[in-house]
């Protein structure tokens, strides 16, 4: 990587402008031990120019640079360190002065973390049990191992598969997680086909083990199309609920600003059971199942089980929904954070479906039935 081109990824990604293939060059080039080194220290040095900044205090930026130069020539470092480290100070000033006067918030969260952070907030990712992170890139088709060498998935594009036959005595516990605006789908190892939903995540292990039943943890939304073997019966827990299955296709909903945790059977039969209390619920096809997060009751109505299952072709259906509830969807469907100002908006209730529409002709199509006014802003949209 070119002297030019890192400092323009190092300060689009500091600026909170760095593209997916950006965060993606970058964190691929830090992986060398002197470019770390290289990365802590510019994000070290901003962290200490914007401190200085949001103190407003001009003096001590003076000597903090000073010392940093000082600190370089008796280090003797090399000229073309010193000049590139000289450099990004000069484009540090640059940045963080646009920031202060615009009222721009920028987030400090550097080093690792703050870049896995990223990644995680715009690829699918893998991780392991013990904290191993593997992007999800759309255009891999390779085998993913961890740290060990084992292989922790076969990946081909927006598809993660498993198979039974590993030589491992035990599996490896790993957790997809879904981004806002993206979906992903997993063939698990006894064949099992579950389709997750942005912002969505699932735990499971790379292999069922014979002597055991077939187990994983949903937080988000995942359709599940689950493979019939009745010696190892299929749980999906989400919080306090645990669904039980043979084979069969449903669909479960858990987010977290969500009030209620939501199974819509569409073939088959499921059994529900809340583990704060006795009860247990049995499920047709065209069924579902609302439990109750605040009083752990379950309820369970006729639905058009459409309704609930046409995300994975990437459609969105409203019925009778607060806008309230639609930004949520909203919001995971095109990445974008929407804050509404109108209260009463909020309260309103709508019936929509979209397809390809942008987020603005979605907007447009709610300020035909209600009239808001709004601002788009990078991913941020202010709706008065």
């Amino acid at each position: 990587m070119s002297e030019n081109r890192f400092e323009n990824l190092l300060i689009k990604y500091l600026s909170g402008q760095a593209t997916e293939n950006d965060i993606e060059e970058l964190s691929l080039w830090i992986k060398k031990e002197e470019n770390q080194k290289l990365f802590d220290e510019y994000v070290k040095l901003h962290f200490d120019v914007s401190t200085v900044f949001q103190k407003e205090e001009i003096d001590p930026l003076k000597k903090m640079l000073l010392s940093k130069i000082n600190e370089n020539e008796k280090k003797k470092l090399k000229k073309n360190y010193s000049n590139r480290l000289l450099k990004y100070v000069a484009v540090c000033i640059v940045l963080i002065s646009v920031a202060y006067f615009t009222s721009t918030q920028f987030g400090f969260s550097f080093f690792n973390k703050g870049l896995e952070k990223n990644i995680q907030e715009k690829f699918v990712t893998l991780e392991t049990d013990e904290g191993e992170l593997v992007r999800l890139l759309p255009s891999n088709q390779k085998v993913i191992t961890n740290a060990k060498g084992n292989s922790i998935g076969n990946q081909n594009g927006n598809n993660l598969f498993y198979d039974n036959d590993g030589f491992e005595a035990e599996p490896t516990f790993v957790t997809v997680h879904v981004p806002y605006g993206k979906r992903f789908k997993l063939d698990l190892a006894d064949g099992t086909t579950v389709h997750l939903n942005s912002g969505s995540s699932l735990h499971y292990p790379t292999f069922f083990k014979n002597t055991e039943s077939r187990s994983v943890s949903l937080t988000g939304e995942a359709f599940f199309e689950v493979a019939k073997d009745s010696l190892h019966p299929f749980y999906v827990k989400s919080n306090s609920l645990q669904i039980e299955v043979l084979g069969t296709k449903f669909n479960v909903t858990n987010y977290k600003e969500t009030s209620h945790i939501r199974t819509v059977l569409v073939e088959g039969a499921v059994s529900l059971n809340n583990s704060q209390s006795t009860e247990t619920v049995l499920l047709k096809p065209g069924q579902k199942a609302a439990l109750d997060k605040a009083d752990k009751s379950i309820a369970v109505t006729e639905v058009d089980t459409y309704e609930y299952t046409a995300w994975m072709q990437g459609k969105l259906i409203f019925r009778n929904k607060t806008f309230k509830e639609i930004c949520h969807s909203l919001e995971r469907k095109y990445d974008v954070q929407i804050t509404v100002e109108n209260e009463d908006l909020k309260k309103e209730v709508f019936d929509a479906s979209f397809d390809i529409e942008t987020i603005e002709q979605v907007l447009e199509s709610f300020k035909r039935s209600y009239s808001f006014e709004y601002t788009l802003d990078s991913n941020h949209i202010l709706i008065k």
